[in-house]
């Protein structure tokens, strides 16, 4: 983090006092130890640089919260969160919260502060997940700046948490996912597409399938990466996310010729096919892009005649059948890859009164 010279460590120099003291740069500010000796400062150094590397930064009241965040973000998420997750926490950053109140020490930092962001972010029109987002992210830094002692709270934490409206939930009926399996038979994305109604796996989930996490004779995928928007493979962001999910025979069946028709596009392709043991790819193997696969299932749609459902639609989709059909949450929450059974039912509440009265049905039928 430090180099030597007029932007890393300085020579030790000796006081008037008879002490010594040395200087050394640490995300662009000037930090200065002192000891008895030299070699209590040379000691002092490299604890202050090992601290800064495992991002325990030396107390400042100098610090801004511009200032802070830089180095939260690129020491402290960079080198240890996904880049998606980077990116969504530097655009907060560098668009709403510095203009807004970088230049504030970051001990003076105030409650105040975030709530004024949040009310002009709001003036801007900005969506209510947006905001909602920026808190997570700004909760997060002053969370980890409290850990190491640069705050005395975390100011984040007495600001109500702003509230995104839930978006309205549109799903296939039965009698509508008939009539898209039956306008997918045959073509490139049957399989993909019949994957997402039967599993509820998400589009980057699919994307990112590799024939190695599929397992054709005993009729289950294994969920443990994703396709990120700029084309390259990650982790599943949970644990929960990382799953193995049964297939029903139509769909192992509609792999099986995906399959084929792969093989067919890969000797047409010769040299100029790649090889990324994709399961769901362009005719050269090359990643599909998450626009592309939304424009082609938008044309789908508009030949077969049904609604506009988005593509993750199709992951709602998937989880009410199953619930309409008794599928217990608990089984329908390991397929999503839910962390808690509570989160799939607070999702699909709008499921449960049907539920409810089907089993009241049920009742009356067994013992009216």
């Amino acid at each position: 983090m430090a180099t030597k010279g007029s932007t890393g460590e300085s020579k030790i120099k000796q006081l008037p006092s008879g002490s010594y003291r040395a200087q050394v740069m640490i995300a662009g500010r000037r930090h200065s130890v002192t000891g008895a000796t030299k070699e209590e400062v040379r000691r002092k150094r490299r604890e202050l640089l090992t601290n800064a590397d495992k991002g325990m930064l030396p107390s400042s009241e100098r610090w801004t919260v511009g200032q802070y965040l830089e180095h939260w973000l690129d020491n402290v998420i960079k080198p240890n969160r996904r880049a998606t997750t980077y990116r969504d926490y530097r655009n907060t950053v560098y668009r709403h919260a510095i203009p807004m109140f970088g230049r504030v020490k970051l001990s003076k930092l105030q409650a105040a502060h975030l709530e004024a962001l949040y009310a002009e972010m709001r003036g801007k029109g900005l969506a209510p997940k947006t905001i909602k987002n920026a808190h997570g992210t700004i909760h997060s830094a002053l969370e980890h700046a409290l850990r190491h002692g640069l705050v005395l709270r975390n100011v984040a934490q007495a600001v109500d948490r702003p509230k995104a409206k839930r978006a309205e939930m549109h799903v296939f009926t039965w009698e509508q996912a008939k009539t898209l399996k039956d306008a997918i038979a045959g073509t490139r994305w049957e399989a993909m597409i019949t994957l997402a109604v039967t599993t509820g796996m998400r589009q980057g989930e699919l994307l990112g399938l590799q024939w190695r996490d599929v397992d054709l004779e005993a009729g289950r995928v294994h969920v443990s990466r994703q396709l990120d928007r700029d084309k390259t493979l990650s982790e599943t962001k949970t644990d929960k996310g990382r799953r193995v999910i049964d297939l029903p025979p139509f769909a192992v069946e509609a792999l099986r010729a995906h399959r084929a028709r792969q093989l067919e596009h890969r000797l047409g392709a010769g040299p100029e096919w790649e090889d990324h043991g994709l399961v769901f790819t362009t005719y050269q193997g090359r990643p599909l892009g998450h626009r592309n696969v939304i424009r082609e299932y938008a044309k789908l749609l508009q030949r077969a005649g049904l609604p506009h459902v988005e593509f993750h639609g199709l992951r709602h989709t998937a989880a009410t059948l199953m619930l309409v059909q008794g599928v217990p949450a608990k089984v329908v929450q390991e397929m999503l890859g839910h962390s808690q059974v509570s989160v799939t039912l607070d999702i699909y509440s709008h499921v449960i009164p049907g539920m409810g009265r089907e089993a009241a049905d049920k009742l009356q039928r067994l013992l009216g």
